[in-house]
């Protein structure tokens, strides 16, 4: 009964306690937070009086969206020091700045999207993965003005097609025919993953889309390199090194290509060393002698520098927008330049005349008999001896009994090989007689023993 007691006395503190806190619950919230929480419950769990009709899905959908309308409202009223407006209300915009070309070409049944993207004001180079759509009858060109048109964007841009090895992005005069690649334009910063199209301002083909492709991502700096090569003629030769001209024009720019590999037609590997002179001469060396008629070459990477161009389209203000070198020669019917420069030649290249190989003393003495020159002296044992009369009818003799001989031996090869034919045929004719005469026998033995058992058979049974 003292347990009892004791239980309803904590029982009577504990609501004590509560009723002494009427702005606060147990649970830390506010009296009117917890009528709100109450309403919440009342409304989704509190059964309504029912007066016998039910309710089809659109009434139920349509009072759903009523209530959440109406808990929205109420929500925002708690708002009041924000300045809202509600969806299907007229307000009045004020745009500062505005062009007299937007006033000029004004068009009131055109829509007009208000707004902006605080993410997406700067600028910067965006990388592309990039493909010619397959309708597209052209391949694309770097170089040419692209219009970019990636959510509610639509820019004017000059494209840098290029294609990562995994080592460096090697720039791609066109887009390949199938397959993707990658691009880097200068504009707006795009989140990565978005979807974009690309088509040309002046519709030159039946279709009209260029490309598309994914932005992978923003960058500031992108690294673009193509293949350079450089040629050089030897001046002047001392054993492994050379001084080579004709390559560069400056000691400057020798000084950028220190320590670079280079290479010979006949495939000497070399390095460049200090610059010699003021022409452009420089010292390199190389790992055997080089001849004078060799032609040096150096191949490197030429940074590609990304053209920053930018020039959003606009539908009610006239802006200039960028042409194609192509299209302005159109215009302006301009042929294009003719550098003799750039066809191709045929190559005429001299017969070169080696010195014969000279092998040193010392190294004839360490090789073996079989590649050990062989010097024979020629005195008078062994000059040609001219035959005489009688020498050349013995000669004539010899010759005409050897060929006799060889004429015999020949016959009588071929006869025997005939005859050797014949034997075979001939006897492969006699076994397959033989063969038939066993094959006979063997029957008529087997057939008479087997009539002989069957014989002896019915005699016992009887």
């Amino acid at each position: 009964g003292s347990d009892a007691d004791s239980a309803s006395g904590d029982s009577e503190d504990e609501s004590e306690s509560e009723a002494e806190l009427p702005e606060e619950n147990r649970f830390g919230l506010s009296a009117e937070k917890m009528k709100k929480l109450k309403n919440k419950f009342d409304k989704i769990y509190d059964a309504e009086a029912d007066d016998g009709e039910k309710k089809d899905f659109y009434q139920q959908q349509k009072e759903e969206l009523q209530s959440y309308v109406d808990n929205t409202r109420n929500e925002m009223s708690e708002l009041a020091d924000i300045n809202y407006r509600w969806s299907g209300e007229y307000v009045k915009v004020v745009i500062e700045d505005m062009p007299y070309e937007f006033m000029q070409g004004f068009n009131p049944a055109l829509p007009v999207v208000v707004g902006g993207i605080s993410n997406e004001e700067g600028l910067s180079l965006i990388n592309l993965r990039i493909k010619r759509h397959r309708w597209y009858p052209k391949i694309l060109k770097t170089g040419d003005p692209i219009v970019i048109s990636v959510g509610w964007r639509r820019f004017q841009t000059i494209p840098t097609y290029f294609m990562n090895d995994r080592i460096k992005n090697r720039m791609l005069k066109y887009t390949p025919e199938h397959m993707h690649c990658s691009a880097a334009i200068y504009g707006p910063y795009i989140p990565p993953g978005t979807g974009f199209c690309a088509y040309f301002l002046k519709r030159m083909h039946s279709f009209g889309i260029a490309a598309t492709g994914t932005v992978l991502e923003n960058s500031q700096s992108i690294d673009i390199v193509k293949k350079l090569k450089l040629t050089g003629y030897p001046d002047k030769i001392h054993k492994n090194t050379a001084y080579i001209k004709k390559m560069f024009n400056s000691p400057l720019e020798v000084a950028k290509f220190e320590g670079a590999s280079v290479k010979t037609v006949s495939g000497i590997r070399g390095q460049v060393k200090k610059a010699a002179g003021n022409a452009g001469m420089f010292r390199a060396t190389f790992e055997d002698k080089i001849k004078i008629s060799d032609i040096v070459f150096l191949r490197a990477l030429h940074t590609i520098p990304i053209k920053k161009f930018y020039n959003p389209i606009t539908s009610l203000i006239s802006v200039t927008y960028m042409r194609s070198i192509a299209e302005i020669r159109r215009s302006k019917n301009m042929a294009v330049p003719n550098k003799q420069d750039s066809h191709y030649k045929p190559i005429t290249r001299v017969a070169k005349h080696f010195n014969p190989l000279v092998v040193p003393k010392s190294l004839q003495a360490d090789l073996p008999f079989k590649s050990k020159p062989k010097i024979i002296k020629t005195d008078s044992t062994t000059r040609a001896v001219v035959m005489d009369e009688h020498d050349k009818k013995v000669s004539d003799l010899i010759g005409k009994i050897n060929l006799l001989y060889k004429d015999k031996s020949k016959k009588k090869r071929e006869k025997d090989t005939k005859q050797r034919s014949e034997y075979k045929l001939k006897r492969q004719a006699e076994e397959a007689e033989a063969d038939s005469r066993r094959k006979k026998k063997r029957k008529t033995f087997f057939r008479k023993e087997g009539q002989h058992q069957r014989g002896g058979n019915s005699g016992s049974k009887d």
